[in-house]
Order: C-alpha cells, then sequence, then structure tokens
C-alpha cells in the first residue's frame, strides 16, 4: 500500500492515492454484499478527491484496464463486484460535505460520505434528506444514487434519485460534468430540470457505466416534529394492495415517512413470539407497518383517514404487531430486511423489483412459488411503499458454502418469474443483467450512449448487462 505510487504498467504517477495490489489487502474488494459472484481486481484506489478520481480513470484508460466503483459495499446486486478485474475506485476517503445552502435548501456532498454522518450533521440545524436507504447508516450517498436506493422517505418522495438537484461525474475521457443547474458556470447547484435533457438522471441507477459520480447535490427537508408508528392488519396481499392504491390516489402519503407490507407468516412469527397466547386466528393474513412524521395534529388527522381507508378495504389497525415489532424497527433504526431472520443463515440473496399496487398480490404468489419449488432455502418477502407503487424485495438465507451455486439458480428463476406476474427490474447491477438486456429498444439506447462517453467500455463492464470492452490498439 502507498500513498504515492507509480503504476508498475503504465509508468504513471498517481500523487495522494492510497493504492492496493497486495492480494490479501485486495480480499475485501471482491464483492458486495449480494449473492452475486465475487470478482477479483487487480489493484484498488483510495482517491482523495475528484482531481484523483480522474487520474485514477486516465490510468486505468491508459492500460486498457476495466474500472469499477466502489461505496459502501452494502449493495445487493453485484455492481461493484470486479468480474472484468482491474482497478476498483473505493471512495471512502471522499466523505466530505462541500456546501450547505439553507437559503437553495441544498446540501452538496462528496459521494463517499455515509448517511449516518450526513444526518448528524444536518441534525442540528433541524434538516434531513429526502431518502435514508434500506441498507441503513453505513451505505454511501454515492452508491445509493448508482443504485437508486429506496428506504425512509419513498412513501412522500419515491426513489433516491427524486431528491437528486444535481450530480458531479467523472467520466471515461477526463471529463468533469456537473449537471443540473451547475453545468453553467458559476450558477451553482439549485435546479435539476433546466437547460435541456436531464442529465442527472443518466447517471441514477447506473451502476457507474456512464461516469463516476464523485459529488452529489440533495435536497433539504426539515426533521418532523413528531414520529409516530402504526400497524395494519389485511386478509391478504391482494387486498393490502387495493388499499394501497387508494392510499397513493388520495395522496395520504404526505406525512409517511416509511410503510412496509409484511407476509402473513412474519407477522405470526413476531406476535406469537413475544406473546404466545394470543389467538392465531385474529392475526390477519397481511400486515403494513407505518411511520407518520409531521406535527402532531396532522400525524392524528392521517392517522384516522388511513384506519377508515383500511376498514373501507377490508382491514383494520393491528396495534400487536406494532407494539412487537414495527415501532421498535423504526425507533432503533434497524432495517427492513431483519425480518426474515438475517442471520438463520449464512448469507441472504436479496432481489428487489417495482410493481404497481394491484400486483401485490401477484408478487407474493411468486415467492410462495419459490417455496414450493426451491424447499431446502428460507424464503422471505418484504415491500417497501412509495409515493406511487412499491418495491418489493425477495430474500432468500442459505448456506454460501454448499449451496451458493443453487441460490443463483433460484434468483435466477425467480426473475423470470416476477417478470411473468407484472414485476420490473429494481437496483439492477449484475443481478438482473439478463433481464434488463431484453428490454430491446431501451437496452439499445443504452449502448449507443454507452458507446459515445466510454467508448472503450472501461466502466464497469458487465453492470446492466454492457459489457462493450475493445481490444487495445497494437
Amino acid at each position: 500500500m502507498s500513498d504515492t505510487t507509480r503504476n508498475a504498467t503504465t509508468g504513471r504517477r498517481l500523487e495522494h492515492v492510497t493504492v492496493f495490489d497486495d492480494p490479501i489487502d485486495l480480499l475485501s474488494y471482491r464483492r458486495d454484499c449480494s449473492v452475486v459472484k465475487p470478482g477479483t481486481a487487480e489493484v484498488a484506489a483510495q482517491p482523495a478527491n475528484a482531481d484523483d478520481v480522474v487520474a485514477v480513470i486516465a490510468d486505468a484508460v491508459h492500460a486498457s484496464r476495466p474500472v469499477y466503483v466502489r461505496g459502501g459495499g452494502t449493495m445487493y446486486a453485484g455492481g461493484a463486484n470486479p468480474h472484468a478485474g482491474g482497478t476498483v475506485i473505493d471512495l471512502g476517503r471522499m466523505n466530505r460535505v462541500l456546501e450547505l445552502d439553507l437559503a437553495r435548501g441544498i446540501v452538496v456532498v462528496e459521494a463517499g460520505i455515509r448517511f449516518a454522518d450526513l444526518l448528524d450533521y444536518l441534525a442540528p440545524y433541524g434538516q434531513t434528506v429526502g431518502i435514508v436507504p434500506s441498507t441503513g447508516p453505513a451505505a454511501t450517498v454515492g452508491g445509493a444514487v448508482s443504485s437508486h436506493a429506496l428506504g425512509t422517505g419513498s412513501p412522500r418522495h419515491q426513489s433516491m434519485g427524486d431528491c437528486v438537484a444535481g450530480l458531479e461525474v467523472v467520466l471515461a475521457d477526463g471529463t468533469r460534468l456537473r449537471t443540473g443547474s451547475a453545468a453553467c458556470k458559476d450558477a451553482g447547484f439549485f435546479q435539476r430540470y433546466c437547460l435541456g435533457p436531464d442529465l442527472t438522471g443518466l447517471f441514477i441507477g447506473g451502476d457507474a457505466v456512464f461516469g463516476v459520480v464523485t459529488a452529489v447535490c440533495l435536497w433539504l427537508y426539515p426533521l418532523p416534529e413528531v414520529r409516530k408508528t402504526f400497524s395494519f392488519g389485511f386478509p391478504d396481499a391482494h387486498t393490502t394492495g387495493g388499499f394501497l392504491s387508494a392510499l397513493q390516489g388520495r395522496e395520504l402519503t404526505r406525512n409517511i415517512w416509511y410503510a412496509a407490507g409484511y407476509e402473513g407468516a412474519t407477522v405470526r412469527a413476531r406476535v406469537l413470539a413475544a406473546e404466545p397466547d394470543f389467538a392465531p386466528t385474529a392475526i390477519p393474513g397481511f400486515g403494513l407497518g407505518v411511520e407518520f412524521g409531521g406535527t402532531e395534529a396532522a400525524i392524528d388527522e392521517d392517522h384516522a383517514r388511513l384506519v377508515a381507508l383500511a376498514r373501507e378495504h377490508g382491514g383494520d389497525e393491528f396495534p400487536a404487531f406494532n407494539a412487537h415489532y414495527f415501532h421498535r424497527l423504526r425507533h432503533d433504526e434497524s432495517y427492513w430486511y431483519s425480518f426474515a431472520g438475517y442471520f438463520s443463515r449464512s448469507r441472504c440473496a436479496i432481489l428487489m423489483s417495482s410493481l404497481p399496487c394491484d400486483r401485490l398480490g401477484a408478487f407474493v404468489d411468486v415467492i410462495d412459488a419459490q417455496r414450493e419449488r426451491w424447499p431446502d432455502f428460507i424464503w422471505g418477502a418484504a415491500s417497501v411503499v412509495c409515493r406511487r407503487g412499491l418495491h418489493g424485495g425477495v430474500l432468500a438465507f442459505y448456506d454460501e458454502q454448499t449451496e451458493w451455486d443453487a441460490m443463483l439458480a433460484a434468483i435466477d428463476a425467480a426473475t423470470t418469474a416476477l417478470i411473468s406476474a407484472g414485476c420490473i427490474p429494481y437496483k439492477s447491477g449484475k443481478i438482473w443483467a439478463r433481464q434488463v438486456q431484453a428490454c430491446d429498444a431501451y437496452f439499445h439506447v443504452l449502448e449507443l450512449i454507452k458507446r459515445g462517453i466510454d467508448p472503450g467500455g472501461l466502466l464497469s463492464p458487465g453492470n446492466l448487462g454492457l459489457d462493450q470492452r475493445r481490444a487495445p490498439a497494437r
């Protein structure tokens, strides 16, 4: 390891970049938290700023060496896994707040800052950001942008991209691009949709195939005065989907900071573990946890409206699940996959999809079919409520030492079944690559863009199904 390294292949000097090339050091750069198989990097570089990122990319391009990007390593789609070898850019040292402008309502941060640090920084100002990922405080802002994160805030704002005012991105040719209003010299960040096409959106969810995000401008929102949690029960996922469609159609998500759906087995397990004498017949077939944030009066008003709406759709409040699980989940800031028994096996495969509310029942049916077809694994399902529609998570617990290949086959089967059920890829990375390629016209445009701004195909090959590497000129 060195802070000033001369690359053995190119002879170029990388000033002030911490570089790892020892195989032991590189072990931690082989994979993220996904089921996707790991890769093996030749070198890992920790730049201190955007200029360093430019230098690292230039060095890699000169050597025709692929470049992958790593934030917190908490994602579950394989985007950080260096399948083609090459260089992994670790953005962990780029963790500063660059600008806070309360008048404009924005904060600009380096891509490697973790959400825990950003939230701690903003709290004294009474501010927060729109989305905090379900992967928790360890996730980085740049990683959340590149993977299009969801979580706390999704019922109000949809997904991570809807809270981004602009980006700074380094392209394969070394260009430092600022998007939105900051594209105009000296204008700064304050508006995303201006000038012309929304270039910000090109890099959100792009898994670093088009450029390396080095800075992110996020809109600010006031912290809620009060937070309260409630839980509801419904006969099944199908009726819950009808309730959620009505909830979103009536714009009743304005004060909902987080909401998630839970299968009946999960609700039963949590309630009966805490209260063994609870009548099993009184436990609903599907549960919904809701966290409100706002003023006391606004929360009380919206809560009453949700109770009335739930009863219209065959449901009602179910306080036991809130008391024994959901309130603690939100109060302790543990995250959505914890309900399934995250450590019951050595590893958890997570597959994310997007779906309209009226497909919630079909989504759960897919999980049930997976249980029947692959009974050796422990399967779970989670759904996160957005401003419109849902994000559905398939969870499968397995022993990595003995069941990894079988789990890959099971997850691939789940992707096919979800598409057939009307669900679409979300957090695509490598795990959904085949299905992204199947979107013919969409994928064709991705290929055209890729060839235009990364002609060597060196940025994150394999992500989104894009691998256009060209042989070096002789």
